[in-house]
């Protein structure tokens, strides 16, 4: 009776290691797999919440081509933050009216701290060239340099 005890318990020692392997290499999903702050990729303009944005400003997102959307301290209503750092500017990205991507910008002392957050959030170092890190997914483009987070919905 004590054998088949024994047994049992390498059975579930064994199972729990082969668990662990498989879920290991699932590579973890990023907070930008969907899109940024709730507003997914592909949103139009015209369907974005309020983000606090002057009509004028919402005006110099082009009907066609590339444009940008500037969020700073005193303009617009994104908050500057980032898992605790605090970001100087955002930039949200549009092409054609839609929304494809987002640039952080942060003060150069927290580039390592955002590059270990995306390290453990995406499972992977990344590929790291000239001192720009890059990330992808099958949705998702994401490029740290010294001082910048770029996250664009159409690969880089």
């Amino acid at each position: 009776m004590k054998q088949i005890g024994s047994l049992t318990k390498i059975g579930l020692i064994s199972l729990g290691l082969v668990l662990g392997m498989i879920l290991s290499d699932v590579q973890a999903e990023s907070r930008f797999e969907t899109g940024f702050r709730s507003i997914p990729w592909g949103t139009h303009k015209n369907q974005l919440p309020d983000l606090g944005q002057s009509k004028k400003s919402l005006n110099k997102i082009y009907k066609s081509g590339p444009s940008s959307l500037l969020f700073m301290q005193g303009k617009g209503n994104l908050t500057l933050v980032l898992d605790g750092i605090p970001l100087l500017s955002i930039f949200m990205q549009f092409n054609n009216q839609v929304f494809r991507g987002v640039d952080l910008i942060f003060n150069k002392a927290y580039r390592e701290k955002i590059y270990t957050i995306l390290k453990q959030e995406l499972g992977s170092e990344g590929i790291t060239e000239k001192g720009e890190t890059q990330w992808q997914t099958a949705n998702i483009g994401i490029l740290l340099t010294d001082r910048e987070l770029i996250v664009s919905h159409q690969p880089l």
